[in-house]
Formats: structure tokens, sequence, C-alpha cells
């Protein structure tokens, strides 16, 4: 599995593959072999390199998760691919120049909220769309105008495609 983890602000690639009753971990290219014990709770016991750790997990909102290893507590987020494309799409981040809001996987455009020439501000919804039963409402990454609007209602979209632009 594939993962994204993001550390006071740094994002790291993290994939996790079990391994001859031990896990494969590769972080950011780095390979270790982990082996996992599940303690009570939300608790997992970690030996790598003849190091062990004791790591309490308390778990957040969408994938939020608080890390206490030793005395020290480690925030972090820990994304999907799926997730991670769809917190790219809703804006979550302020940017510069004309920006393209993408479907960010095969789906049905339920809603579009905006008309081309309106102005937004940032994080404003701009269309819903449907994807594996959930509805998606992806959001302007600025403030701006709706240069061009693609997204039609009841449409079926593939994952990447231009749906809105905001300059």
């Amino acid at each position: 599995m594939k993962y994204h983890a993001i550390v006071r602000g740094q994002e790291h690639t993290v994939e996790i593959a079990p391994q001859e009753g031990k896990y494969r971990v590769v972080i950011d290219g780095k390979e270790l072999l982990v082996d996992a014990v599940h303690l009570k709770g939300f608790a997992v016991s970690l030996l790598s390199s003849a190091r062990s750790v004791r790591c309490d997990i308390e778990p957040g909102k969408d994938g939020q998760l608080s890390v206490l290893v030793g005395e020290t507590v480690h925030p972090l987020e820990l994304l999907d691919e799926r997730r991670l494309r769809l917190r790219k799409a809703s804006g979550k981040f302020s940017m510069e120049g004309p920006q393209r809001v993408d479907a960010p996987m095969p789906g049905k455009i339920v809603r579009v909220l905006v008309k081309a020439g309106d102005e937004v501000a940032e994080g404003q919804g701009l269309v819903v769309v449907e994807a594996m039963k959930m509805e998606n409402e992806l959001k302007s990454p600025k403030a701006g105008k709706v240069t061009e609007l693609h997204a039609v209602e009841g449409a079926a979209v593939e994952s990447g495609a231009k749906l809105v632009v905001v300059a």
C-alpha cells in the first residue's frame, strides 16, 4: 500500500508491504524491514535494525494522527492516493495564475455551483462530483474569476478531466 505522510508541512511517500512475517517499509526511497506487534488499544511495538519502539497512536479526523513515541507527540496526516487527490482538488492552498480544477477520479457531475464569469473565494465550492457512491465538493484553489466551466450536471467524467478554471 502506498501513502503520503505529511509531517510538519513536509510530504513523505510511504510504501508498506508484508514480507516474510514482517513489513517492508519504504519511506522516501529508504527501505526498512519492520517487525510490528499490535498492543492493547491503538498501540504498536515496532522492531527494526535491533531498535525497539512503542508507538501510541491517537486517530483523528480525515487521516490526522497523533503518534506518541517516548515522550514526544508527533502530529501527522496519513493520506492514501485517493485522499491526496481529493485534498489537492479541495483548494486547501493558495495559488498564483489560472488554476485548473480537475476530476480527482471517474464519476458523475451531480451539481455545478458556479457559472462562467462568477467571482469566487478561495475554498468556495465549484462542482460536486459523485464517485464510488460518495459526493465530493471540489473547491476553488484561489480567489478569482471562473474563466472556463466545462462541468455539466449529469455528465460522466474521467479522472483528470478539466472541470473549471479559476484565474
